[in-house]
């Protein structure tokens, strides 16, 4: 029998990954939720900006659990819930908003960062510009 060895990001790098993140949020003034999560969609890092709104939290990290699950940015199942496909409702664990990205080592998903505590546009510039403190 064989195993499988999944890679994850370490701590550090999670903690860069909220600290963009964060920044990008404030550069924006919105203080921002930030989550971290590994390919199973379980917490890594976490992070609520000063004044950042409670539902923030579990906003952050269920995106980032959608995005880690299905391995794609979040903002391109935004836009299909917003081009009429429904049928995104129907997807276990799924949120179809922006503001969630894949974080991608070597062209593989080993975890995934998401935004929450602002509007859409904003939660998606955050959390690229979290994943591109990995690229």
């Amino acid at each position: 029998m064989k195993t499988v060895n999944q890679p994850s990001i370490s701590h550090e790098a999670a903690q860069a990954v909220i600290a963009a993140a964060v920044q990008a949020g404030r550069e924006r003034e919105f203080p921002v939720s930030v989550a971290v999560v590994d390919r199973g969609g379980w917490l890594v890092a976490f992070s609520r900006a000063d004044g950042g709104v409670p539902g923030g939290v579990d906003g952050a990290i269920g995106k980032a659990q959608s995005s880690a699950k299905f391995q794609d940015s979040l903002a391109n199942f935004g836009q299909m819930a917003r081009d009429g496909q429904t049928w995104l409702g129907d997807l276990p664990g799924m949120i179809p908003l922006g503001g969630g990205e894949p974080l991608m080592v070597d062209g593989v998903c080993v975890d995934a960062v998401a935004v929450s505590g602002a509007n859409e546009p904003v939660e998606q510039a955050c959390a690229e510009a979290g994943a591109a403190v990995l690229r």
